[in-house]
């Protein structure tokens, strides 16, 4: 199987406001292609099939324009999904069973701490786990506030240099901090593992990425 043959009946996620987000994609031997935008899903999966891309993303946020440069103040950024990034080799154990540890110490603590309902639960396809916040109360904040999110996770308490957080997790805090990040798209391939990028029921615990579907035949 090749990679356009997979995008045929791949699962592609289809995330809220779809039309107001900007897709990303890098094809073999090239630059990111930046910028684009699909009305439906069937679009962007024609566009797959047609590019066979090795990775493909989309953004956190959400704008009126998608399809125009950032540069840009006619893009009109409309708000953005809160978006945590753990990978194993940023943590002091650095194995993907810990990146899963951290992952779901962290999902507790957006449920129980910050009182978070709508939780999209990924595993990468290669290196960790990713974990969308898409609760309307997230949607415009900025920076700064993310800023203090990702704060709560930090190791060392902000006012105690010397005391340990309980709360601690091993998030990538740019990427949380970040109201135009751009993210692994759920069901498409990652080109540098060959694995799908999944989405995991909260629930499941028992989740074993060896279990995931392994992708072979890359062009």
């Amino acid at each position: 199987m090749n990679i356009s043959d997979y995008y045929m009946h791949a699962p592609l996620y289809e995330p809220a406001y779809f039309e107001n987000r900007e897709f990303a994609v890098i094809r073999k031997g090239a630059t990111m292609w930046r910028h684009l935008s699909f009305k439906k899903v069937d679009k962007l999966r024609a566009f797959l099939i047609e590019y066979a891309p090795e990775h493909v993303y989309f953004s956190a946020a959400k704008y009126t324009y998608p399809e125009l440069d950032m540069q840009t103040k006619r893009k009109y950024w409309l708000g953005s999904d809160l978006i945590f990034d753990i990978d194993f080799d940023h943590l002091k154990i650095q194995t993907i069973e810990e990146a899963k540890k951290q992952s779901l110490k962290l999902i507790k603590i957006l449920q129980k701490d910050f009182g978070f309902e709508k939780l999209l639960y990924v595993f990468s396809g290669n290196r960790g786990y990713h974990v969308h916040v898409q609760d309307a109360c997230i949607q415009t904040c900025d920076n700064v506030a993310r800023r203090e999110i990702a704060d709560y996770f930090w190791e060392m308490l902000p006012w105690r240099d010397d005391e340990h957080n309980e709360k601690y997790v091993g998030i990538d805090a740019p990427v949380t901090c970040d109201v135009s990040r751009l993210i692994r798209l759920p069901g498409s391939i990652h080109g540098g593992s060959g694995k799908v990028c999944e989405i995991i029921p909260t629930g499941m615990h028992n989740f074993n990425r060896r279990a995931n579907i392994f992708f072979k035949g890359r062009d």
